[in-house]
């Protein structure tokens, strides 16, 4: 039976806008499917939860094509349910005011797709949590491949648990900066934009609310509309999976614990880097998923390391016919501190070395990193 890898996203972190992309062993005969991704805290929602298929990693189609449904509800054991809403195309999100997690609650999600397929996640609980106690910077230069000194700084932290109530800890890094590009500058020999609005090439991207007004031979361009793409946020999430079993201690305290490196540059200092660790609690079965997930990777990094075995199943179908469904519906407690690192606030030895020069991209803002988006999370304070 030959195995190949399904990539689906498996945590959808609301706080921090944190996202994974976590390596699934699935049967290829069964690649055809769903990946379900999502949790519950006891924060102040809204929830959100994101419905994909699932992909061959050797095939030619998209990584990631969303999947709109019929229903999608979180209900818990004491009677209380919500019926969530599409924000987007296969992101689905509680209300600010809606359904809230409690320590000590059991919280289920249940999924109807269009064509009468239901799924519903195994029961969750919210058990009690530990703090992340502090956070700090190791900031460093290094030299790259061709001699380039490129500056970065390492996240540590501090945290602390009950062991005798709860050991099953998973710590999350999710760091964002804001930066602009200038696609009005792009190139007109680059590629052709062409718009039925005005019947020719625009030469621009369209998302730049630039108009070519002039011709094929000759544009000429006016701003029709606001630039969409001029600004973006870009999400930085830690490489790896942090648990609990790795840095026990009878007493519940890691220390010294570094979740993930932050690159310094001209594109990140334009504004600020927002650095959000956020510690939480996991019953048995959420962390056998992490565990698992981790081992895959781990795995995937070692040459000398078979990969076997297969990440547990998290939903059972309940009605229509057999299909794949992967991912991860959980409950957990959280606790995060979040900070900003900013141009003026760097070291001495950092600050001047590192362009004060406003950088150029001249294109799609979206198209400069990974993980980025040109909406504004509620989050961001100017």
């Amino acid at each position: 039976m030959r195995i190949s890898f399904i990539c689906s996203v498996v945590l959808i972190l609301l706080a921090t806008a944190c996202v994974d992309r976590v390596f699934f062993e699935i049967d290829k005969t069964q690649a055809e499917g769903i990946s379900i991704a999502g949790f519950v805290s006891d924060q102040p929602g809204p929830y959100e939860v994101r419905i994909y298929k699932t992909f061959d990693i050797e095939s030619k189609e998209s990584m990631k094509t969303p999947v709109s449904v019929k229903s999608l509800v979180i209900f818990d054991n004491q009677g209380t349910r919500e019926v969530l809403q599409e924000v987007n195309p296969g992101i689905y999100q509680t209300s600010a005011t809606g359904i809230r997690g409690v320590v000590g609650g059991v919280y289920t999600l249940r999924v109807e797709l269009k064509d009468g397929k239901m799924y519903e996640s195994l029961s969750d609980t919210i058990l009690a949590n530990g703090k992340v106690d502090s956070v700090y910077y190791n900031f460093k230069s290094t030299y790259n491949q061709v001699g380039e000194k490129e500056y970065s700084f390492d996240v540590l932290f501090n945290a602390s648990y009950d062991v005798a109530v709860n050991d099953k800890i998973i710590w999350k890094l999710a760091a964002m900066f804001q930066a602009v590009t200038q696609p009005e500058l792009y190139s007109p020999d680059q590629e052709c934009f062409y718009l039925d609005e005005i019947g020719m090439c625009n030469y621009k991207p369209p998302c730049s609310g630039l108009r070519n007004v002039g011709s094929y031979a000759e544009p000429r361009f006016e701003r029709r509309y606001a630039c969409t793409c001029c600004e973006c946020w870009y999400a930085i999430y830690n490489d790896y999976v942090l648990l609990s079993d790795d840095y026990f201690t009878a007493r519940g305290e890691v220390r010294g614990v570094k979740a993930q490196t932050i690159p310094l540059n001209s594109w990140s200092l334009q504004y600020k880097i927002r650095v959000s660790l956020t510690q939480m609690s996991l019953t048995s079965n959420s962390f056998r998923m992490w565990k698992s997930i981790k081992d895959q990777r781990d795995a995937v990094d070692n040459l000398f390391q078979p990969i076997t075995g297969k990440i547990p199943k998290n939903f059972t179908q309940i009605n229509g016919e057999p299909m794949s469904v992967e991912g991860l519906f959980y409950a957990a407690s959280v606790h995060s501190i979040t900070e900003e690192v900013k141009m003026f606030e760097l070291p001495s030895e950092l600050k001047y070395p590192i362009s004060l020069d406003k950088p150029i991209f001249a294109d799609d803002c979206r198209k400069l990193f990974p993980n980025s988006t040109n909406l504004k999370p509620a989050f961001w304070v100017d």
